[in-house]
């Protein structure tokens, strides 16, 4: 963040700089007023005055273009700002190693995108803006009383501060009563959102009175502290005012009884001050509220932010070819102080038809992703072709390998897009050959646009998008293929297809495959069963 503040600080130095202009204006602007009450009050001289009414006009003027080029510089720096910082967001998480992104929750990296960032773009186009403007607003007052008058400024600041006194006090009552208010709708919003997940439960039980009597029960309880942030709110109103008519009462009482040889305007200006310094002492203690909630989303993107780890996919031995031997030897991997793989050891020739099966959770998919250089293993050695993984750039590993899972990833976009993934050496005859060796033209042909048919949910079935996902992997031509549970969720014709699509690329690839389903890994050369963190070599035998 601080970097993204440092780019943009000539602007930042520039919205200050108008920010003090403006505030000037706002201060001179009623003080040639008083020249000209003060002056009407000594000749009366009509050319005098006019002349200076003029100037207050240019003033007002001034004032107005001020605060566009005000409003208009910083709308556009909170904008740029929030561009860069959802940009260093993102290219952060690209970058990020899959250890240090999987530590958050999607949902969490969503609202660090979203909110967080939107509630730092309003700190930066509201809350500090606002802040900066009234509390230079305040103190130029205060100066200005101080050079107008000094005892009828110790009255002025004197009003000023027990306002401000009061207005932070009854402030500071408010947001307490503002949060257990929110706390309250908070549980509100759980108890509808279980009464609504378990309407069934409910009914079947006879569950709706116990869960009536605690809605209302919460109802009743925000309504309590909804009365008490009224009554709070109703009081801040009239007790400023009343504090601001003691003030302005305590000036008139001294011009008319202490001090009366102080002129008609300047005691106008005094009470045109007091009068005007309530409205941005109620903004400054609001916009410190919002202010909080703003820092507390910039503490959560400078957890994403901070991290200077990032994954270096071109360190190490750039390896043009992998034939597709894998071996593991003793590996053992964990996931934080959980244990899941205990010195595993075993091989995998090129060409091989190989399944990984084995219970939820066994450390099927864990051993896929260590192959594909997503997580670091604690100890022990994997070999691709007779190479250390370690050795190798992550380019060069994933180069070689493809990865489909049980949900086809696909994007927005054609199905040609989808399937060359930004490749320009591809070109749709090697797509449509395939698509014909596989039997997927029937897909195609149903589809108005062919490949340039986007690809959505509700034109294509999970089936289709599986196709799409395989075409894709063949397109691509990796040495080594990952399959995982490829024939889940889809039906049985298409089954066929994905498997005798299989079938084909294991005569030239090494292809593993995660599965529980025995159709899946039939014909297979070896199965790998994973328990107990170990991994048994089996031949003839589906776990």
């Amino acid at each position: 963040m601080i970097e993204i503040v440092k780019k943009h600080r000539k602007t930042i130095f520039f919205v200050v700089v108008i920010v003090i202009i403006a505030n000037i204006f706002n201060i001179l602007a009623p003080y040639l007023l008083k020249i000209i009450i003060d002056e009407f009050a000594k000749s009366k001289v009509i050319a005098s005055i006019i002349s200076i009414l003029v100037w207050y006009v240019l003033l007002r003027i001034s004032i107005i273009i001020t605060q566009y080029v005000k409003d208009r510089t910083t709308n556009k720096l909170s904008n740029d700002m929030l561009g860069d910082l959802r940009k260093a967001i993102f290219d952060k998480l690209v970058v990020m190693k899959m250890n240090t992104f999987t530590k958050f929750q999607s949902s969490d990296l969503y609202t660090r995108l979203t909110v967080d960032a939107e509630n730092t773009k309003t700190l930066f186009s509201d809350n500090i803006p606002i802040i900066l403007n009234d509390v230079l607003y305040i103190v130029f007052i205060m100066i200005a009383m101080i050079v107008i008058d000094m005892k009828l400024a110790i009255i002025g600041i004197a009003s000023v501060l027990v306002i401000a006194i009061y207005s932070f006090f009854i402030m500071k009552k408010l947001r307490k009563s503002s949060r257990l208010t929110t706390t309250k709708r908070d549980l509100e919003n759980q108890q509808y959102s279980e009464s609504y997940n378990k309407s069934k439960l409910t009914r079947f039980f006879h569950l709706e009175k116990k869960n009536m009597r605690k809605v209302n029960q919460l109802l009743d309880e925000e309504l309590k502290s909804r009365y008490h942030y009224i009554n709070l709110n109703s009081l801040l109103w009239p007790a400023s005012v009343f504090l601001e008519a003691v003030g302005i009462y305590a000036i008139v009482y001294y011009v008319l009884n202490i001090e009366t040889t102080i002129s008609l305007g300047t005691v106008y200006i005094f009470l045109y001050y007091i009068k005007q310094v309530f409205t941005p002492l109620r903004e400054v203690f609001d916009q410190l509220e919002e202010i909080q909630t703003a820092q507390v989303s910039l503490e959560r993107i400078d957890t994403v932010l901070s991290i200077r780890e990032k994954e270096d996919i071109k360190k190490g031995q750039k390896i043009e070819k992998l034939e597709g031997n894998i071996e593991f030897k003793d590996v053992t991997f964990s996931y934080g102080k959980k244990e899941i793989l205990q010195k595993v050891s075993f091989k995998i020739q090129k060409g091989e038809k190989v399944a990984l099966v084995g219970k939820t959770g066994a450390g099927k998919t864990t051993i896929t992703n260590i192959l594909m250089r997503l997580y670091p293993i604690k100890s022990g050695e994997v070999m691709l072709d007779g190479y250390s993984i370690k050795d190798i750039s992550i380019e060069s590993v994933r180069n070689h390998i493809t990865y489909i899972s049980q949900n086809a990833y696909v994007f927005k976009d054609t199905i040609r897009r989808n399937i060359l993934l930004e490749r320009e050496d591809i070109s749709d005859e090697e797509i449509l050959e395939i698509m014909k060796d596989i039997g997927a033209m029937p897909l195609l042909d149903r589809l108005e646009n062919g490949l340039d048919e986007m690809v959505t949910i509700n034109k294509l079935s999970k089936g289709e998008l599986q196709i799409i996902a395989f075409i894709r992997a063949i397109v691509h031509k990796a040495n080594i293929y990952i399959f995982d549970e490829p024939t889940s969720n889809i039906d049985l014709r298409t089954e066929k297809m994905i498997q005798s699509i299989i079938d084909k690329i294991s005569k030239t690839s090494t292809v593993i495959i995660i599965a529980h389903r025995l159709a899946t890994i039939q014909n297979v050369d070896k199965i790998l069963k994973v328990e107990n963190g170990k991994v048994i070599v089996e031949q003839d035998e589906f776990y």
